[in-house]
């Protein structure tokens, strides 16, 4: 009976010698592994961030998003060193500070996620990035980036036409010059550059008055345009922007370039001015010619017809329920991180079952014996 007495004591510390390394090595792993956003562990990056879910169009007005709630239909897959994997809702990304990443701090710096877009033909692109390092130790090497593109769908608010419907104020007395500004450029463009821009109508449009119109064909408004809209010119050839044109934002910006013999050429478009194509050729008001008719000098103006059909698309939509900051990997904790930790608790309780079966074992026995 005493060998078998001690074949029991023998095993139950035993028992409890495992229960507690089992203790030890749990805490330990956990104080090692549960990440958290203000204390990440060494060396923890994201390591690869996808575009998940966005819609397949977007309205533009002014080559910007005129769609609000765009950004909140657009869901971000991001994979962390550790194994945490989050999908991240990006309403608010297009902001100058962007939105705060998953583990908003690594290496005691602040990530943030950001986004750049243009629009090219009847694309969007965009590249997003998450730099998630100091700058000190180079964006390009502590920045991972997502690429993707949607459809173009042009707002019903765009400015599709433009049309002239009133003359530069001046009545010019002199023109800029009266050959052709081909041979002034092949002689010497240093001769074009001494042209008297007083001269010039392309630097003298004050009192022009440009109309819109809309991609839903409704009349937008008028710009009357002066010298202080000017911002690039040279004596034969100005440039002139106005901002915020109407209540959706729009600019109007045009190139006017002098013909010579008091004829102009007014560019509605900003990429036809800077190429010199598509441009509609004026008569100026002159001593001679007080009263030019307001239309084009030589053919009339036919623009384009707006565009029909015109809606804004919203297939596969994400939603709040799957998008904002859940974590997806399976057998985690909230905000993702891995709760090693809990298992700590029924580690102890076995220990103090055994702990008390050890004592009423050796209580019992000194009893019997």
């Amino acid at each position: 009976m005493r060998k078998h007495s001690k074949f029991i004591t023998i095993l139950l510390s035993a028992l409890l010698a495992v229960c507690l390394m089992q203790t030890v090595f749990v805490q330990a792993f956990a104080t090692e592994n549960s990440a958290t956003p203000d204390e990440p562990t060494d060396g923890l990056r994201p390591v690869s961030m996808e575009v998940v879910k966005a819609p397949e169009s977007v309205t533009v007005l002014s080559y910007k998003i005129s769609d609000s709630s765009f950004w909140s239909n657009v869901v971000l897959h991001i994979v962390y060193s550790n194994g945490e994997e989050y999908d991240v809702n990006c309403d608010g990304i297009d902001s100058e500070d962007g939105i705060v990443p998953p583990i908003a701090e690594i290496n005691g710096y602040a990530g943030r996620i950001t986004v750049n877009y243009y629009c090219e033909d009847d694309t969007v692109d965009f590249t997003v990035d998450y730099c998630y390092a100091s700058y000190e130790d180079g964006w390009y090497d502590n920045t991972i980036s997502a690429k993707y593109s949607v459809k173009q769908v042009e707002d019903p608010h765009s400015i599709v036409r433009y049309e002239l419907t009133k003359l530069p104020n001046r009545v010019f007395t002199e023109p800029l010059y009266t050959c052709s500004f081909n041979d002034i450029m092949a002689n010497d463009r240093e001769l074009a550059l001494k042209l008297d821009a007083k001269k010039s109508i392309s630097n003298n449009i004050d009192g022009m008055g440009v109309t819109f119109y809309y991609a839903n064909g409704e009349k937008g408004g008028t710009v009357t345009f002066d010298s202080s809209m000017m911002y690039a010119c040279v004596p034969w050839y100005a440039m002139y922007s106005a901002k915020n044109v109407d209540e959706y934002g729009n600019s109007v910006t045009i190139g006017v370039a002098d013909e010579g013999n008091y004829k102009f050429t007014v560019y509605f478009s900003a990429g036809d001015a800077i190429g010199g194509i598509n441009g509609i050729t004026y008569t100026a008001k002159s001593v001679d010619n007080p009263n030019p008719a307001v239309k084009p000098t030589s053919t009339e103006d036919t623009p384009a017809k707006p565009s029909g059909n015109i809606s804004s698309a919203t297939s596969d939509v994400a939603t709040k329920d799957n998008a904002v900051n859940n974590n997806t990997t399976n057998g985690t904790a909230n905000n993702g991180v891995v709760a090693t930790g809990n298992f700590a608790i029924p580690a102890i309780i076995a220990t103090v079952m055994i702990l008390a079966a050890a004592v009423m074992f050796v209580l019992k026995r000194k009893h019997t014996f």
